[in-house]
Formats: structure tokens, sequence, C-alpha cells
């Protein structure tokens, strides 16, 4: 896969707003399936289909904590700072 094609498939994977949001989450800690889904008060079976294609994509990884499967932001930062240039107001002319 290319540089661009990488690239495209990692914007692509934020670019849905659920996605987003468990990625604003996850920028403030670990969360555990259960915990995404109180949050965003989504079904668990959304969560968990929203954070395999995350993980799938390299935006996330997972570690199992007995019975649960908790997920963190492979690159936080790089996820804090892609969202604030996106969000950056463009100056007024």
């Amino acid at each position: 896969m290319s540089q661009n094609e990488t690239t495209a498939s990692y914007l692509k994977a934020l670019g849905h707003p659920v996605r987003l949001m468990i990625a604003r989450e996850l920028i403030k800690g670990q969360k555990c399936v259960g915990e995404v889904e109180s949050i965003l008060n989504i079904r668990q079976a959304n969560a968990s289909q929203h954070l395999s294609i995350l993980k799938i994509n390299g935006i996330v990884d997972c570690q199992r904590k007995g019975n649960l499967k908790c997920y963190y932001l492979k690159s936080p930062q790089k996820i804090q700072q892609l969202i604030d240039i996106l969000e950056e107001k463009s100056p007024e002319r």
C-alpha cells in the first residue's frame, strides 16, 4: 500500500462521527468497550465495530484485562494534532 493510500485510509477511518468521538475519548486515556458504549450511548456491537475499524487502520490497539478488551490510541499526539488542524478556524479576512 502506498503512503497516499495509507494516509487516505487513516483519514477515512477517522471521518465517521462515531469513530471521531471514540478517538476524542481515547485521547483522554485507555477505555474498555463497555466504557466507550456508555460514554457515547451506543450499543456494544456498534462500539466494537467502530473500534475494529480503527484497529484495522492502525489508529488504535488493544489489550486484554481479564474478560475485557481495552483500547488505546497508538499515537494520541498525532490524533490530537490532526483534530486541532482540521478544527482550526480560518482567519477572518
